[in-house]
């Protein structure tokens, strides 16, 4: 199973006001622990910022967005 790291998951925590206080797993869906879409605007903001990376347009997506796995995968590939 896909590992969610500490930083990531501590980034997210702020933009999900549904999660518990528990680790996320990968399976989990973002819009279900409260990500809507202005969410999704500024948890993209923090990323880019805490990861100093700019990500393509083309992997922002409802795909993408969707579980903390999927996110995860797509960041991970952009910051080596």
């Amino acid at each position: 199973m896909l590992e969610i790291p500490a930083d990531f998951q501590r980034l997210l925590r702020p933009h999900l006001p549904y999660a518990d206080s528990g680790a996320f797993s990968a399976r989990d869906e973002l819009a279900g622990l409260g990500l809507d879409s202005m969410g999704v605007v500024q948890l993209l903001v923090d990323i880019e910022n805490g990861y100093a990376v700019a990500l393509p347009d083309d992997i922002l997506d409802e795909e993408t967005f969707a579980t903390v796995g999927s996110l995860w995968e797509a960041l991970a590939v952009h910051i080596g």
